[in-house]
């Protein structure tokens, strides 16, 4: 039987990072988006990341765009095997509330993007997708893990590219 190719979810830091090419974060990065392309692992990201990764800091630090910074960002979401999109719906939305609701009974506070996010990454898992990691740097979300039912990591790989 031929591997089952791994899922895996990225919250929208991740593409910042890239697209800021930040020092710390390139090799591994690349080295996944890399990976993604050539078929090793499937990575999911909600619709809303498209709104998140609107302008690099670059950009917003001089308050002038840059073509090469926007064409940048629009091959994060054309390139066509490296990140799948998922559409945001009414099913995520509620999920997404609910995950808000609960955290305030354990005394946390969920930020209604990233409860977006995780609630897109739990309903690729419903629908039956093996989501068995969500990647950010927003360490704040870690302890989500324990509810969602997937490990919330920092993105790593085994091989990072020589960038």
């Amino acid at each position: 039987m031929p591997d089952r190719k791994m899922d895996i979810y990225w919250d929208a830091n991740p593409f910042l990072s890239y697209v800021n090419e930040h020092p710390g974060r390139m090799p591994t990065l690349g080295a996944l988006l890399e990976n993604n392309a050539g078929g090793g692992v499937n990575t999911y990201t909600s619709s809303l990341s498209q709104v998140e990764v609107a302008f690099a800091a670059s950009e917003q630090q001089r308050r002038a765009l840059d073509p090469q910074e926007e064409q940048k960002i629009a091959s994060l979401w054309s390139a066509p095997d490296a990140v799948s999109l998922v559409e945001y719906h009414n099913d995520i939305g509620q999920e997404a509330r609910t995950l808000i609701r609960g955290a305030i009974t354990r005394g946390w506070s969920l930020k209604p993007l990233d409860a977006i996010h995780l609630a897109t990454a739990q309903w690729l898992s419903n629908v039956g997708f093996t989501i068995t990691e969500f990647h950010t740097y927003d360490r704040a979300l870690d302890k989500y893990g324990q509810i969602v039912g997937f490990r919330i990591c920092e993105p790593y790989t085994a091989q990072p590219s020589m960038i």
